[in-house]
Formats: structure tokens, C-alpha cells, sequence
């Protein structure tokens, strides 16, 4: 190993290479946050709208005096439900593939993650 000035040729690599993989995992971190923050939104207003249909199911329970009016609600009511849980499942597992997508780019060579930005039309800048 040579030193010039007492420092080892090697080590301006070193940083240089510490430098990308820096701005790689910083890039990376905010997309990842993004994403998450994406999720939670969507988990969010998911509850709002579960709570708004909540309510209006019991209040036109309780409006309806008939019997068969009631389970015929309940009825509809379920069938929604069920169609709100595939669409839940569906989201839940494009979310966790996405989000591991991301993950995986904190352990991808400096290289790829410029490559994989460019295709998608976004930028990752090194310094």
C-alpha cells in the first residue's frame, strides 16, 4: 500500500464509494417514506369511508321498521364488505410488493440504483 502525505491511495476510493452508497440510501429512504406515507393515506380514508357506511347502515336500520327491509340492508351491507376486503387484500399485497421493491434497493450495487431510476423516470443524484 503507497501513502502520499501519509494517506493510503486507497482511501479516497473508500470515500468515494461510502459517498455513493450515502446518497443511494438516502434517495431510497425517501422513496420508502414516500410509499409509506402513500399507504397510510389510503388506510386512512379506507377507515373514514368503513365509518361513514357504518353509520348510514344504522341509521336506515333503525329508520326501517320492517323486518325484511332490515336483513335485506344487512344483505347489501355484507356484500359490500366483502367486496371492500378482496380490494383490501389486493391493495395489501401491491403495497407489500412495492414496499419491497424499495427495500431491496438499500442492498442493490451503486451502480443498479441509477439504472433503475432512470427507467423509471425518476433521478437519484451522486455526488
Amino acid at each position: 500500500m503507497s501513502e502520499s502525505n501519509g494517506v493510503p491511495h486507497s482511501v479516497p476510493a473508500i470515500v468515494t464509494a461510502l459517498r455513493q452508497r450515502a446518497a443511494q440510501t438516502a434517495a431510497v429512504q425517501s422513496e420508502l417514506a414516500k410509499k409509506v406515507g402513500e399507504i397510510n393515506q389510503h388506510w386512512l380514508e379506507r377507515i373514514q369511508k368503513d365509518s361513514t357506511e357504518a353509520w348510514q347502515l344504522l341509521f336506515k336500520l333503525g329508520g326501517t321498521p320492517a323486518v325484511g327491509e332490515k336483513i335485506k340492508l344487512c344483505e347489501q351491507w355484507i356484500e359490500g364488505a366483502m367486496k371492500n376486503v378482496a380490494d383490501d387484500a389486493s391493495y395489501s399485497l401491491d403495497s407489500a410488493r412495492a414496499l419491497g421493491e424499495l427495500e431491496m434497493r438499500f442492498f442493490s450495487p451503486v451502480g443498479t440504483m441509477e439504472t433503475k431510476a432512470s427507467e423509471n423516470g425518476t433521478e437519484f443524484g451522486t455526488p
